[in-house]
């Protein structure tokens, strides 16, 4: 064994449930407002019995279980858990790699790497969650890449533990079916069944050069290298854009209100950029509207299911400048009735790359937002804000993404 990754078994709905012991052994869905127009971002168990399953909408949640309980998200919450279950984690064995708000990764060194030591060590793990809470769960698994500890740990759930030996690669993948690979979703498995691949051990009978072929990018190839054991990760990329959207609350579904939001998307999103020290060189948004018509329109006056604008822009970082980019791209949003609203900015490049301004007035607007984000940081979220923002303080309130973990600080 080389690596043991840990995923926490519906990590929302059991804090909520450790949280808040009226809720144990019930079917709770969590959703990020209490709507009807929304999806569950994470369900309980007792809900996936149901089959309520994690983006399933909340309509349908009630179809599938007509007693579940809709919690609203608490995303602070379940940042300060994630701290303590790290640390408890960081107990046992020194916690490699954090994957996301309910995953890690922790490199087996030593000893540690016998199959009844790591074994042990796992079981040390489950015991040591149970004292940052009671309801909480985790499944991990054992393997000889971090690849192949991720699939495993997603084996046996709630509360399971599988180990895949190197001896036994790759024929002990033959029983899984392709959607249990990491990284093989609806579309990448509709191209492996196009090249006449099925089942995982078909796949495996491949060669490097045909995985590569299929993929159409040496992730074929790697791939082909990891579902035999061998132990390299992919080498990192840097982050080409960021951005945040927004489920619409009913009160705020004009589009004047859906501005606003927007602007507060990105007043975070460019204090975000500026954290990790990038500028932007383009700017984007995307308006999806209530859906009152069964086909799809187009033309003049005619309802459209959503619209979608950007443009490239001089590298930049600053709020109020990339708000006036933002609200010229607004002027092309039809007058629909919003239902989410989300922004992103590309082109990313690091200071290090940065073209600096020919214009002194551009470097002091600059200042002036660093001003601000430092006033944020000492005495807490919007402490200092833009007063275009202001009627819609309390929307689009921090959410935790799959690829990153906000900072305390951020709410």
């Amino acid at each position: 064994m080389e690596w043991l990754f840990l995923d926490l078994n519906s990590y929302f709905a059991s804090v909520e449930q450790q949280e808040r012991p009226e809720l144990r052994g019930r079917p709770i869905g969590i959703v990020p407002l209490i709507t009807e127009n929304t999806c569950c971002i994470a369900a309980s168990y007792e809900a996936k019995a149901y089959g309520v399953k994690t983006g399933v909408n909340v309509a349908e949640a009630k179809l599938l279980c007509p007693h579940i309980e809709l919690v609203e998200a608490r995303p602070k919450l379940y940042v300060e858990y994630h701290h303590r279950i790290v640390e408890a984690v960081n107990s046992c064995i020194p916690v490699t790699s954090v994957m996301s708000v309910d995953e890690m990764a922790c490199k087996l060194m030593g000893r540690e790497r016998a199959l009844p030591n790591a074994t042990t060590l796992a079981l040390d793990i489950k015991q040591s969650l149970r004292t940052v809470g009671a309801t909480l769960r985790c499944s991990v698994g054992l393997a000889p890449n971090r690849y192949l500890s991720k699939i495993a740990s997603d084996l046996c759930k709630p509360d399971g533990l599988t180990a895949f030996l190197l001896r036994d690669l790759p024929q002990a993948l033959y029983c899984l079916k392709l959607s249990d690979l990491v990284g093989v979703g609806r579309a990448m498995e509709k191209r492996i069944h196009g090249n006449g691949i099925t089942t995982v051990e078909q796949l495996c009978q491949l060669s490097p050069e045909q995985m590569r072929r299929i993929w159409n990018s040496v992730l074929g190839e790697r791939l082909w290298h990891w579902l035999r054991g061998a132990d390299f990760h992919s080498p990192e990329f840097k982050r080409k854009s960021l951005g945040k959207q927004h489920v619409l609350p009913p009160k705020y579904r004009t589009r004047e209100q859906a501005l606003f939001v927007a602007l507060k998307l990105l007043h975070v999103s460019a204090a975000n950029l500026r954290k990790l020290k990038m500028w932007a060189g383009g700017i984007g948004a995307v308006v999806e509207f209530l859906k009152k018509r069964p086909a799809r329109f187009d033309g003049e006056g005619v309802e459209v299911p959503a619209w979608k604008a950007h443009m490239r822009i001089h590298e930049c970082r600053d709020t109020v400048i990339l708000q006036g980019y933002l609200t010229k791209l607004w002027d092309s949003c039809p007058a629909q009735e919003p239902l989410q609203v989300g922004i992103w900015l590309f082109n990313l490049v690091p200071d290090e790359l940065h073209t600096l301004s020919l214009f002194e007035d551009d470097e002091k607007r600059h200042r002036i937002s660093t001003v601000v984000d430092e006033l944020n940081q000492r005495y807490g979220q919007n402490a200092v804000y833009f007063g275009g923002i202001h009627s819609v303080l309390d929307s689009a309130p921090t959410r935790i993404s799959f690829t990153s973990i906000p900072d305390l600080d951020d709410f």
